[in-house]
This record gives C-alpha cells, sequence and structure tokens, in this order.
C-alpha cells in the first residue's frame, strides 16, 4: 500500500512538473512568439513540404530565393528541424504548424527522457526533474528549437552507449543533424571500445548523415556545403572573445542547486560517500575494468560528455553576446544536469530523504516561480511585436505592400506576409527595392552591406524605429 502511495505521488509529481512546462512555453508564446530562428526553420519547413520546391533547386535561377519568392530555404541551417516542421506542415496547415511542432518537440523529450532513465536504471522523476528547466524552456525551444531537437536525439543516443548498442552511432547523427556543433560528440564512438561496435556505430553514423550529404551534392554541388556555409556564417558573425559569466552562470546554476541538495541530504554521511566515490573511480584504471563495469562505463559516458559539451560551449560560445553564448551552451547545460541526476539516484541509499521527491518538489517550485516572473515580465522584443505589425501597416499606408522589399529584419517582417527580402542576398532587381531599415536595438543584423544604396535613398517615412526609403531608380516588384 505504501509502494502504490509513493508511486502516486511520483507520477502527480512528474505530470506536474510536464504541465508546468507546457504552460511556460504556451505563455511564453502567446507573449512573444517564436523566435527568428525558429521562424526561419518554418520557413525552410513550409518549402520542403512543397514538391515544387525540389525541382526549384535544381535550377540555377530559381534555387536562390530572392529570384523566386515562392520559396524561402536557408541552406546553413541544420535540416531535421525543418523536415519535421515540413512533415507537419502536410497534416496541420501553415496555421497551426509552429504551435503543434512545439508540443511534438516537448512530448519527445520527456519521452526521450524516461527511455534514458530506464537505460541507465534511473528515477524517472530525478530525470524529469534534473532535465526539464527554466534554460530548456526558455533557451532550446522557442528562440530556434534546433538545439531541442538535437537533445531529442542525444539522450536517446546515450541510452543505446549506455547499453553498449551500436546504434548510438545513428542516434548519434541524427543529433548532429539537430544541430551542428553536436559534431564535437563524434569522438564518444570509441567509447564502444570493441573494434567491430565502433565500425558499426560508424557506419550508422555515416547512415544517418549520409542522405543529407547527398542533397548537398544534388542541389549545390558539394556535399559538405550546408556545413561549410553554416561556419562561414558563424566566422563572420563572430566578435571580440569574450565569456559572460551570467550565460555561464544560467548554464550551470540549475545542476548546482540540485547538487546542493544532494550534498545536505547525505551530508551526516559525507565522508563515507566520498570514500565510496574515490574507491569507485579507482577502478577506472583500465579498459577491462570499464567492460565490466556498467555502472562505471556510465560514469565515464558522461564525463566525457560534460567535458565535450563543456568545449565546444567554450570553442564557439565566447564570441557572442550573452544570450547567444547561452543558447549555445545546450549540450553542457544537459549533460551536467544529467551527471547530476545520476549522482543524486546513486546516493538515495545513504540517505533517509526521498531525493526524487524532493527534487521534483524544487523543480516544480523552480518553474512555477519561472513562469510567474515571465508573465510578469510581460511581453518581451519579438515576432509578436507591435513593431512588425506598424511597420507592414506603414507600407501599406505608402503603397508598398505588394511590393517586394529589402530590410535588415527579413524573417520578422515576411512573419508578417510581406515579400521581404535580406541585404545579404542581393539579386538583379533587389537593388530597386523599398527598403525597410530598423535602427537601434530593433535592428537584428545591420545594413553596412546596402550603405551607399542607403545612403543615396529618399526616406518617405521616418520613426524612432524604423525607416521607409525609396533607392534612385525605385521600382515596385510583386
Amino acid at each position: 500500500m505504501q509502494t502504490r502511495s509513493k508511486a502516486s505521488v511520483a507520477l502527480a509529481l512528474a505530470a506536474a512538473i510536464v504541465t508546468v512546462a507546457a504552460v511556460y512555453l504556451a505563455v511564453a508564446y502567446a507573449m512573444d512568439g517564436p523566435g527568428w530562428d525558429l521562424i526561419a526553420h518554418y520557413f525552410n519547413g513550409r518549402s520542403l513540404s512543397d514538391p515544387a520546391f525540389y525541382s526549384c533547386m535544381l535550377n540555377t535561377q530559381c534555387n536562390q530565393y530572392n529570384q523566386n519568392p515562392g520559396f524561402y530555404f536557408e541552406s546553413y541551417r541544420a535540416p531535421v528541424a525543418g523536415f519535421v516542421i515540413a512533415f507537419i506542415n502536410l497534416f496541420v496547415g501553415s496555421t497551426a504548424t509552429i504551435e503543434v511542432y512545439i508540443a511534438v518537440l516537448l512530448l519527445f523529450y520527456v519521452i526521450a527522457i524516461i527511455y534514458l532513465s530506464r537505460k541507465i536504471e534511473i528515477s524517472g522523476l530525478l530525470a524529469l526533474a534534473l532535465l526539464v528547466s527554466p534554460y530548456l524552456l526558455s533557451f532550446t525551444i522557442l528562440p530556434g528549437s534546433e538545439e531541442m531537437v538535437s537533445l531529442i536525439f542525444l539522450l536517446f543516443a546515450v541510452g543505446l552507449l549506455a547499453r553498449r548498442s551500436p546504434w548510438f552511432g545513428l542516434l548519434l547523427g541524427l543529433a548532429t543533424l539537430g544541430k551542428y556543433p553536436t559534431l564535437i560528440l563524434v569522438p564518444m564512438l570509441l567509447l564502444l571500445i570493441r573494434p567491430k561496435k565502433i565500425l558499426y556505430a560508424s557506419l550508422l553514423f555515416v547512415a544517418a548523415v549520409l542522405p543529407w550529404l547527398a542533397l548537398n551534392q544534388l542541389f549545390f554541388g558539394n556535399p559538405f556545403f550546408s556545413y561549410e556555409q553554416s561556419m562561414a556564417i558563424s566566422h563572420s558573425n563572430a566578435g571580440p572573445f569574450y565569456l559572460s559569466l551570467p550565460a555561464y552562470s544560467v548554464l550551470l546554476s540549475y545542476a548546482a542547486i540540485f547538487a546542493v541538495v544532494g550534498l545536505v541530504a547525505v551530508y551526516p554521511k559525507t565522508m563515507k560517500v566520498l570514500k565510496d566515490a574515490l574507491k569507485f573511480i579507482g577502478k577506472a584504471s583500465s579498459v577491462r575494468a570499464l567492460a565490466a563495469d556498467d555502472r562505471l562505463f556510465l560514469y565515464v559516458i558522461l564525463l566525457v560528455l560534460v567535458v565535450l559539451s563543456l568545449a565546444a560551449t567554450l570553442y564557439i560560445g565566447p564570441y557572442y553576446d550573452q544570450f547567444t553564448q547561452t543558447r549555445y551552451g545546450y549540450l553542457l547545460a544537459d549533460s551536467t544536469a544529467l551527471l547530476v541526476a545520476v549522482c543524486l539516484n546513486d546516493i538515495r541509499k545513504r540517505t533517509k530523504v526521498n531525493l526524487p521527491v524532493v527534487a521534483a518538489a524544487l523543480s516544480l517550485l523552480i518553474l512555477l516561480y519561472s513562469l510567474y516572473t515571465s508573465v510578469y515580465a510581460g511581453s518581451q522584443f519579438g515576432a509578436y511585436s507591435n513593431l512588425y505589425k506598424n511597420a507592414a501597416a506603414e507600407l501599406d499606408a505608402h503603397g508598398y505592400g505588394d511590393c517586394k522589399i529589402i530590410t535588415n529584419d527579413w524573417i520578422y517582417v515576411m512573419w508578417q506576409n510581406v515579400s521581404a527580402f535580406s541585404q545579404f542576398d542581393p539579386n538583379s532587381t533587389s537593388a530597386r527595392y523599398p527598403i525597410l531599415e530598423f535602427h537601434n536595438y530593433t535592428s537584428l543584423t545591420n545594413m553596412t552591406k546596402l550603405r551607399d544604396t542607403v545612403a543615396n535613398a529618399t526616406p518617405v517615412y521616418s520613426s524612432k524605429n524604423f525607416s521607409i526609403l525609396l533607392p534612385q531608380n525605385y521600382k515596385c516588384y510583386t
């Protein structure tokens, strides 16, 4: 009877965590809408769901989106998010595609957590408590979603690796197609130890990425075109090196809070736990020990995952702003949280405290507080900002609403059903398009590429946040 009661409490807490997470996402989406990168993936997916797009991509003139406004496709983006959105779009239609996509991501993330917890034999409630965090909800779904896509496949992959399955290679390959920085985890294939398993896993990894390489070769003449383009854009957008301490505090603080909870719970037996931990670590002196001890093997997996995740974060993040550094830490945040979850699970026998329940209750309180503060903060600058609605309205009012335009915030303006194009991809006629230039903090990219054109253009409308200008030899292309 007592066991059934404990199970009911655990189930109720797990359901509450998932429910609050869903409400958090719904509220954030209602206030701010999808982020820039998520909208870009949506447009990619909408193109991928149209059979005519593939014919277009085989035509050199058509596959430049400035030449053909019927399709929008950013080839430098990792592909899985776009293909998932395309699949959803076929059944749902564009009016609800993103909302359904967000719900699907949360659902499969929860499924991945449950799957992993069973494979590595830890409390599912502990895993949910540590892996469903305010960071995850704020930075891995609505801003772009590719981080979440990658993490879903990665959790499945870690579960397979913990069981020494070569299928780890397939899931790792899919994780790298979710977001390219996950490629840093490829050396983890070597953790399978046995040469035959490493070979099989490597072949499965290649099998996962091969279709994308083939599409790159078919459409762009280079199997690594998307990867190279992504790296080039990252380098072009990079700024001076600096480490944002607030970013790293966001990435690591959640796991740290629960680590402290664990230390407090075992405080009377701290020395005993430390001695056992040192004895356990001492067993990792040989490959044979790793092959024989599943728990030791799991900790090695997690430590390698944390180290590689930290390396990825430090290699990419410090050249960007605080928000972007935080986003790029998706691997570090989840890997450290997973490591702490396993540690808490393994010290449960050393304490009378019900660590899964305590961790879940604390997680729920933190999520509820984060939800409250997000509602209290109100709508932030994003896709649902009145700024873009006002810009679209002013274009209509001045007679340019049906014209193709050039703008430095083209993704958000496209979201307003305006035929907007980036200044970074000019074509033979774009120099004559009306220009919608956003200023100050509202400018997500700059207009340096069109500096001379803008300098010689005639203003027809100006406000604090944006201006409408007509270039020399202006013409309205519909």
